[in-house]
């Protein structure tokens, strides 16, 4: 019973065995440090050296080492160049680290092997028009909306890269059906609303700012633009309401 508690076989100093230790370990927290390849640290498998770089870059990812991440993928490209998940997945970590110019490159290769993903069409999409490369943007979403004209995400980034051109009419026809698909996404009412305020609609723009803090309280910036808008309507009480909820909520 001692030894089975107090063993001392497995010490600190012994160098790690090849498979990992059998029932209760003795290195719980082994699997917490950073991977390597130099020491063998997982139960052997029928994994494809892709699919165990794809598996350690998805996992480094779902535990915020981006970095890790990034080399990973970088590591999965150079063994398998047309591996469009794992390219479009580097393409989002790039454009997240602050990079869009090379996740849009990313893309770019990515759809010269599948140039009907409609996926990657509307990330590139957004990416383009968050870059304000309006026609680069319509050119890629047009075209995934027309091979899949109820891809809610489609209408979305449509809609907001129209909203960045400075035509908020024609944003809004898109944000609307955008809602149509889902209407609860929050984020969609939101942009609406700036975009009817943009337009002069002010009461459409109150009525989908209403509905964007309805599913979404605690965002600031959607109370605070639905507080101006109040304003601009001539309701000031209501209003001043609106402002004190938004500093309650804070900058989200």
């Amino acid at each position: 019973m001692f030894d089975e508690l107090f063993g001392t076989s497995g010490l600190e100093a012994d160098l790690p065995p090849d498979e990992p230790d059998a029932g209760f370990p003795l290195r719980p927290f082994a699997a917490l440090a950073p991977q390597d390849d130099l020491i063998v640290t997982e139960p052997r498998t029928d994994e494809s050296p892709a699919e165990r770089l794809y598996r350690r870059a998805a996992e480094a990812a779902s535990r915020g080492r981006t970095s890790e991440a990034i080399h990973r993928y970088r590591e999965l490209l150079q063994l398998d160049p047309a591996h469009i998940a794992a390219r479009n997945n580097l393409s989002q970590l790039l454009d997240t680290t602050g990079d869009p110019a090379e996740a849009l490159e990313q893309l770019t290769v990515a759809l010269r092997v599948t140039p009907d993903d409609v996926n990657l069409l509307v990330s590139r999409g957004a990416i383009h028009g968050r870059l304000k490369q309006y026609t680069e943007a319509e050119t890629d979403l047009r075209r995934a909306l027309r091979l899949a004209p109820d891809l809610m995400a489609g209408h979305l980034s449509l809609g907001l890269a129209l909203w960045r051109k400075g035509v908020p009419t024609q944003a809004a026809e898109s944000l609307r059906r955008a809602i149509t698909l889902d209407p609860t996404h929050a984020g969609a009412h939101f942009y609406l609303g700036e975009a009817l305020n943009q337009a002069g609609d002010y009461p459409g723009a109150r009525v989908a700012l209403e509905r964007a803090v309805e599913l979404a309280p605690s965002q600031g910036r959607a109370l605070r633009l639905l507080a101006r808008v109040l304003d601009r309507l001539g309701l000031p009480e209501d209003a001043q309401a609106m402002y004190r909820r938004a500093r309650e909520a804070g900058d989200t």
